[in-house]
């Protein structure tokens, strides 16, 4: 579990709260699938997962692609 919860605003507000969920929401929904942020989002999230990325790490790599994706966000330390 990421100890900061990041805030997706879309039609409706989805809260992601650890790397399985951004991994699950990553590989599902996400509207760019050729981008280098959202590759290396999707990559760290399932590294996070198994161990080998560390969770701070994987929220940084997936607020970057929520950023290259041009998704509205917030999170609680913002």
């Amino acid at each position: 579990m990421w100890t900061s919860v990041v805030n997706l605003h879309l039609r409706k507000s989805i809260t992601v709260r650890s790397a399985k969920q951004a991994f699950d929401l990553l590989s599902a929904r996400w509207p760019v699938s050729e981008e280098k942020a959202y590759i290396a989002a999707l990559e760290a999230s399932e590294g996070a997962d198994d161990g080998h990325v560390s969770d701070d790490s994987a929220r940084e790599l997936f607020l970057l692609a929520l950023k290259e994706a041009e998704i509205p966000y917030s999170t609680d330390t913002e």
